[in-house]
C-alpha cells in the first residue's frame, strides 16, 4: 500500500494519500479525481537537494524570527505607551 503525493488539477491542493489496490484517489479538499501524481523527493538526497532544503529552512526560520520581532514590538508599544 504505497503513499503517493498528488496535486489536484481543479483546486491546486497538494496532499499525500495511501492508495489501496484498485482504488481511485481523490482530493480531500474538493473531492476531484483530476490529479497529477508528484515526484516524491524523500528518497533523493544529493548536494543540490540538501542545499535547497537548507535554504528553504533558513528562509522559514528568518520569517519566524521577523514575525516574532514584529509581535514583540507591538506588545512593547501597546503596554509601554
Amino acid at each position: 500500500m504505497p503513499i503517493y503525493e498528488y496535486r489536484c488539477r481543479d483546486c491546486k491542493h497538494e496532499f499525500e494519500q495511501l492508495v489501496l489496490q484498485n482504488s481511485t484517489p481523490h482530493c480531500p479538499t474538493c473531492q476531484s479525481t483530476e490529479l497529477d501524481r508528484l515526484l516524491s523527493s524523500f528518497g533523493v538526497s544529493t548536494a543540490a537537494t540538501r542545499v535547497t532544503n537548507l535554504n528553504s529552512a533558513k528562509r522559514q526560520a528568518s520569517k519566524v524570527q521577523r514575525d516574532w520581532q514584529h509581535a514583540e514590538q507591538e506588545h512593547m508599544h501597546k503596554h509601554h505607551h
